[in-house]
């Protein structure tokens, strides 16, 4: 867009003019008028680090370089785009109205009458076609002065900035210094004209909290100024952030954008009233040049509307703008339009030319503000075919270096708008690297058409938009035809106009439209001469087309840009800068792969050329390697000789060129290990029948895996039958050999033969050998080195095999030469050598189904070798689980009768457990010993045993085992925590503790605070599959919170025998009982405790587990015993509020009767008084207080007791299991109320024959008690 004034062509944003900010204003170029609004200021503008920054702040909001769209952007800040100038205290402001002529000399004399009756003048706008002095004078339409009059010139907002001292002593002074500043620059805005808003910022030296005089000055000012507190002036407070300024300047401009956009719709209106008013005003002055005629009607409809569409687009209202462009543009085509009815001759004919692309620009702009890039590709190539045809009809024709200029400008524009407006359809993405992804977005190639668009209407493909480098593509295709119509310039139109007759300058004048481009002797100069760089013009813009294709990998589009440039700077001579196009482009062009031959041939001749013009060895070699290939047409008047084709370069270095080559066309074949594999090497000549033969001097093939590479080297048959052969294959049989002396060093071992490499065009060589792999594992081929010498080069040509390839044939050597099968495998250049099968056996004795956790488990490995030789082995195991660490073991001392490896290639050199020699038929035990994981989990064992037959040292053979083992925990159990009446007395609030131990060291027995007894039943639960024998289990305290000690012993009541050498069957349950003291540290403390316990259980198995290793002795030692711990869930001891405990004691003497005991315990620190009621029951009879009221001192407890008899005897309902007896449980109900909360004390179970239950206790009444 450069081609045309900036301000025909930029986006129109509303213009804020800065004054007296900072200390480097902007350029402010005068316009040309004397009689120019000017301010005067006798005070500074405001200076200082602040300023500059504030300034800086205001700058960052200009929104001149913002894309063309609303978009959301960081920038933006929710505003719209401003155009912010920096003036400096003084300023000019254009005149509304032109300065009056000058009047022609009086004739008359002073004294007639007429002297002073001559008619005043009617003045319009500077830039008015009715304006003598205006460059639109007499019949213009629009001048690029105009938009950049309103743009750079007339703001709609002046932001004035003073420094607000604080000095007591010149406040006064001061403000009246600010308040006649300011009426100043209000009155010169008034009196321009203009409807511009002044807005007032002070940046103070002191906040209203440090001066509280500000806002009193402030309000002065303001109501001497008329400033309007909200809209128009505006107070900093010093000692401001960076991110404080940034606020203050977006809530300035947030705040005047209303004003702003009120501003230009005043502009809108005034326009309109004018382009309504039905008449065209006179002129100042009668036009005296030209066509002597004013603008028509039409000319003023055209210029109104470009005015209504540009103070719409100052608003932001590009649907509107777009409109009013619309119409403009129409109007300029009409049949009595500008186009029709000026010559093409004049010069506004080229004036309503760049007015009418700037109107189209301007329309594609708005839509695709709008988005509706669909619309703003047909309108670019509707406006492209109407200007055609006036140019054809009207102008110089469309079939001259003039036309095809303005298309690749034309096309240009539309592809520096694409990127301007930043579509998101044509957004570069990055690909998206992680494949969980489902949804991946493509870069788009083309913008799909809007929603509107109907299917029936579906717009072909070259009416959609299409991304920027489409447009430069057919910016540079436009280029280079102009280029070409350029050099079709007969020589004496290329003559400069002052060396040229006068005749010769009208005819060129009428024969080549110049609009926008030189003249024919600059667009093609003479030699000698300096003009137009269609080359540099041309690359530049295929340049640019280039990244856009690339990112959007449109890779055959890239390839062939870069080939148009190269080609383009070879046409042009600059041969080196071609070679930087063509070098890359020959070396990695997918036309190769997808046989574009012709693409490839063009690349590769021109590439040829450019090196054989810059001497460039290498590649001249490389190209006419390629150029031999029968797949391109030959060319006429070449010579086809690799070896000679340097002749033609003289004064070449003595030392010989090393060219690199690539390549992609060799095969060979596969096989087995242990045995001869046969192996193929074809290479075919695929040059032309015309050139000469090849002699190669190396053939080599790079292998992966423990073959290193296969190398023939070439060795002359000269008068032999297999040299003078005339047949297209030839199958040789060739001998290779080993470089055993690179295998004695631990390289990879390599083979070496020798072969005739004279390839004749378009005949196939077929080298066949036999291969013995000695190690299993994946070959392949990977890459074939073809090396040529001659006397002034040396070429080697590397070819990447591929690993599938549906061509691979297999050689048959017949009468008259060779001839091909298809192999039945797409994998030809690979080969899995199979390690031989081994014969060693690994088997694991006595492994049971699943072992214990915590468990010391012995494991017995057996190996067994039944080989026919005697073979040296290792074994190494190894145990996979889901856990992070693996399981450790250790190994038992082997056999006394191991016979360790003789050392030279032993077992030394293979890794894991030594195992020795083992003759054929015999049996080893190897034992390991490992701990079980404390968790239950499951491992995998992995033996693998790892041996060479003594006959052949050379080949590992290993043979492996694995197995599931599975640790299981052998109990579970469940738990009751109940409470219990402890025997001893509450310590008294009298007493004074004494604290002498030290805390750390204390005992149960030291604490001084409240102690409960409490008591955990575990019923242990055997998940053993077989009987186990439990020697002891006991409860471990591992932790304890809140301020206690714990002391845990077993049952008392308990039988010594309990738990100590139990036979546990598979599911039995066992219980096991312990009773728990918890006391407080202090009397004072009432936060719960915690208890964090574990039941360790102490058995072994009743058989133990068998080592085969000893199966000689008689007597069987006992199983280890093996402890493990299962965790209790997080137990809770309350003490905060009070409690009621019941315990049961039958009666001795009668049957059926039970002394109740109820214990109530104040743990509180206040005095307590309980109501208690026992309930009358037709299952018993009581005897006690059937109601009582119980008083409680602080930290005290006391016991209430009952007889209770059963009705009906004892044993005569129920049976509770053999440990309880024969019985009945009744519920007797005693509620316990807390008379001053009025709250239902739980009874709870505190001992045995009572359970807690719904509603409270239940007491068992039988023998069992």
């Amino acid at each position: 867009m450069e081609a045309y004034p900036p301000s025909y062509v930029q986006h129109n944003l509303p213009l804020i003019l800065l004054s007296g900010l900072g200390s480097t204003p902007d350029s402010d170029a005068p316009f040309p008028d004397r009689s120019e609004p000017s301010s005067n200021s006798h005070l500074p503008p405001v200076t200082g680090e602040r300023a500059e920054q504030l300034l800086q702040d205001f700058r960052n909001a200009d929104g001149s370089d913002w894309p063309w769209n609303d978009r959301p952007h960081k920038s933006k800040a929710g505003l719209i785009g401003y155009k912010l100038r920096a003036v400096g205290r003084r300023f000019t402001l254009p005149p509304r109205k032109a300065s009056p002529p000058p009047r022609s000399p009086v004739t008359t004399p002073p004294s007639s009458p007429s002297a002073d009756s001559a008619p005043p003048w009617i003045l319009h706008s500077p830039l008015s076609p009715l304006s003598p002095d205006s460059p639109t004078f007499p019949d213009g339409v629009m001048t690029p002065l105009w938009v950049e009059k309103h743009q750079d010139r007339i703001p709609s907002v002046l932001i004035s900035f003073f420094d607000l001292e604080t000095d007591p002593n010149r406040s006064s002074l001061l403000d009246n210094q600010l308040k006649t500043e300011i009426n100043g620059i209000k009155a010169m805005i008034n009196g321009s004209g203009y409807r511009t808003r002044h807005v007032v910022v002070f940046l103070g030296h002191k906040s209203v909290l440090q001066a509280p005089e500000i806002d009193e000055r402030l309000a002065i000012i303001r109501r001497a100024t008329g400033l309007d507190p909200k809209t128009s002036m505006f107070f900093l407070p010093p000692n401001t952030s960076r991110v404080e300024l940034t606020s203050f300047v977006t809530s300035i401009l947030s705040t005047l954008q209303p004003v702003c956009i009120e501003y230009y719709r005043d502009l809108t209106k005034h326009a309109r009233r004018k382009k309504g008013r039905g008449y065209i005003p006179p002129p100042t002055a009668p036009p005296t040049r030209g066509t002597s005629q004013t603008l028509s009607s039409q000319g003023w409809v055209v210029r109104y509307e470009y005015k209504l569409g540009v103070f719409a687009e100052f608003r932001q209202e590009m649907d509107v703008a777009g409109r009013h462009y619309s119409f403009a543009l129409a109007e300029l085509f009409r049949s009595e339009g500008i186009f029709e009815t000026t010559a093409s001759w004049s010069p506004q004919w080229e004036e309503a030319r760049l007015l009418a692309d700037t109107i189209a620009l301007r329309i594609i702009r708005c839509l695709l503000w709008n988005d509706f890039p669909s619309e703003a590709a047909h309108s670019c190539m509707q406006y492209r075919d109407n200007i055609k045809d006036i140019v054809d009809r009207r102008g110089k024709g469309s079939t001259n270096y003039g036309w095809e200029a303005w298309e690749a400008r034309w096309a240009k524009i539309m592809a520096e708008i694409i990127q301007r407006v930043e579509l998101p359809v044509f957004e570069i993405v990055d690909p998206v690297r992680d494949a969980d992804i489902v949804e991946q977005r493509e870069n788009a190639l083309y913008a799909p058409a809007e929603k509107s668009v109907t299917v029936e209407e579906l717009l072909p493909p070259w009416q959609l938009l299409h991304h920027a480098g489409y447009w430069l593509k057919i910016s540079a295709k436009h280029a280079a035809a102009r280029r070409d119509l350029a050099q079709e310039i007969p020589e004496e139109h290329r003559t400069p106009p002052g060396k040229s007759p006068a005749t010769q300058v009208a005819k060129r004048s009428r024969t080549y439209d110049t609009y926008l481009c030189p003249d024919p002797h600059v667009e093609n100069p003479l030699p000698g001469r300096e003009g137009f760089d269609h080359v540099t013009d041309i690359v530049e813009t295929l340049d640019q087309a280039t990244p856009e294709f690339d990112a959007r990998r449109q890779q055959r589009f890239v390839d062939k840009l870069k080939l148009d440039t190269g080609l383009e700077l070879m046409r042009a001579g600059r041969y080196s800068e071609a070679i930087s196009y063509l070098q890359p482009l020959w070396e990695e062009m997918s036309w190769r792969t997808e046989k574009w031959w012709r693409l490839v041939h063009e690349t590769t001749w021109a590439l040829r050329n450019c090196a054989a013009q810059t001497r460039d060895v290498a590649t001249v070699v490389a190209t006419e390697w390629e150029l031999l290939s029968n797949v391109f047409s030959p060319i006429r008047d070449h010579t086809y000789n690799l070896v000679r084709c340097l002749d033609s370069f003289e004064g070449l270095p003595e030392q010989k060129s090393t060219v690199s080559l690539k390549a992609e066309e060799i095969q060979s074949f596969q096989g087995h290990a242990g045995e001869p594999v046969p192996v193929q090497i074809a290479i075919t000549s695929a040059a032309h029948l015309v050139s000469a033969p090849i002699t190669l001097s190396d053939l080599s093939i790079s292998l992966d895996g423990s073959l290193g590479r296969v190398r023939v080297t070439h060795r002359s048959l000269d008068g032999t039958p297999d040299n003078t052969t005339t047949s297209t294959s030839q199958l040789l049989e060739i001998t290779v050999h080993g470089e055993s002396a690179l295998a004695d060093t631990g390289a990879k071992l390599s083979l070496v033969g020798s072969a005739d490499l004279t390839l004749q065009p378009g005949q196939t060589k077929i080298f066949a050998f036999p291969v013995v792999f000695r190690e299993a594992g994946n070959i392949r081929a990977t890459a074939a080195s073809l090396s040529m010498e001659t006397e002034k080069f040396r070429a080697e040509c590397v070819a990447k095999l591929p690993k599938r390839d549906t061509s691979s044939r297999w050689w048959i050597k017949v009468q008259n030469g060779a001839r091909s099968k298809r192999l039945g495998r797409d994998e030809a250049t690979s080969l899995k050598v199979l390690p031989k099968p081994p014969k060693m056996e690994v088997r694991l004795p006595g492994l049971k189904q699943h072992y214990y956790t915590n468990e010391r488990v012995t494991l017995d490995i057996e190996i067994s070798n039944d080989e026919d030789d005697a073979t040296e082995s290792t074994l190494g195991v190894q145990f996979l689980g889901r856990s992070e660490t693996s399981l450790a073991f250790s190994w038992v001392s082997s056999n006394p009768n191991h016979v360790p490896a003789d050392g030279d290639g032993g077992p030394e050199e293979l890794p894991g457990h030594d195992i020795g020699r083992l003759a054929p038929s015999t049996k080893r035990i190897e034992t390991i010993v490992f701990d079980a994981p404390p968790d239950p989990s499951d491992y995998i064992l992995g033996i693998k045993v790892l041996y060479h037959i003594l006959t052949d040292r050379s080949t590992p053979i290993s043979k492996t085992l694995t197995a599931e083992i599975s640790f299981v925990s052998p109990f579970e159990a469940n738990y009751d925590f109940l409470p219990r009446v402890h025997p001893d007395p509450w310590p008294s609030l009298f007493s004074i503790p004494d604290s002498d131990n030290n805390p750390d060291e204390r005992s149960i027995a030291d604490a001084s605070g409240i102690t409960q007894r409490w008591f955990l039943t575990a019923r242990i639960v055997s998940f053993a599959n077989e009987p186990l024998i439990i020697e002891n289990a006991r409860v471990l305290l591992d932790n304890i919170q809140g301020g206690a000690l714990c002391s845990i012993v077993k049952d008392p009541d308990a039988s010594k025998e309990t738990l100590e050498d139990t036979l546990v069957a598979a599911n039995d349950l066992t219980p096991a009982g312990f009773c728990i003291d918890v006391r407080k540290l202090t009397l004072e403390d009432r936060r719960p405790s915690t208890l964090d316990l574990s039941l360790a259980i102490t058995w072994r198995r009743q058989t133990p587990i068998s080592a085969l290793r000893h199966p000689e002795a008689e007597v069987e030692q006992p199983s280890e015993a093996v402890t493990t711990t299962l965790a209790v869930p997080r137990l809770i001891v309350p003490n905060v509020e009070p409690r009621v405990l019941c315990a049961a004691t039958p009666s001795p003497t009668i049957p059926g009767a039970v002394h109740l005991s109820y214990t109530l315990e104040n743990p509180t620190m206040h005095f307590l008084s309980f109501t208690l009621t026992m309930e009358a029951s037709e299952d018993f009879a009581f005897a006690g207080p059937k109601s009582t009221t119980l008083n409680l001192a602080p930290v005290s407890r006391t016991s209430v007791g009952y007889r209770v008899l059963a009705y009906g005897g004892a044993g005569v309902v129920d049976r509770q299991g053999e440990e309880m007896g024969r019985g009945r449980w009744m519920q007797p109900v005693l509620r316990v109320v807390d008379a001053y909360f009025n709250k239902t004390l739980k009874v709870l179970a505190a001992g045995e024959g009572v359970r807690n239950v719904k509603g409270g206790v239940l007491v068992w009444v039988g023998d069992g008690m």
